[in-house]
């Protein structure tokens, strides 16, 4: 990788924020990520202490809410995202929700979460 990717993916990392004390969640608000380097992102943050499950949120220029989950197998990221539209297996899922904004779908995406945990 070059230096602007590893630019790109310390500042998606930088932007996180924990979510039920080991689920990483970070919400980028504008276009313009690259989808590597946000699922590499996804990735790295699986090797902070204390995480387990890690959600990468970023608009596309089509209008398009991209999700990309990353677990270390304690939360299944395919069944969370299926719940978006999306899939994968149980570590390692993405989404594209058309239509809605990021802080929208990170409100579907929370209840999702919630929503898995409380069924398990």
């Amino acid at each position: 990788s070059d230096l602007q990717d590893m630019v790109t993916r310390y500042d998606i990392i930088r932007r996180a924020d924990l979510y039920r004390e080991n689920i990483a969640l970070s919400v980028i608000p504008e276009d313009g990520v690259d989808r590597v380097a946000a699922a590499q992102a996804a990735d790295e943050l699986l090797n902070i202490s204390g995480i387990d499950t890690s959600f990468v949120l970023f608009p596309d220029q089509e209008g398009r809410v991209i999700l990309s989950a990353r677990s270390m197998g304690d939360v299944n990221v395919q069944v969370v995202l299926e719940k978006l539209g999306g899939g994968g297996n149980a570590a390692t899922a993405g989404a594209q929700v058309p239509g809605k904004g990021v802080d929208e779908v990170n409100d579907m995406l929370l209840q999702a979460i919630d929503a898995y945990l409380e069924e398990e």
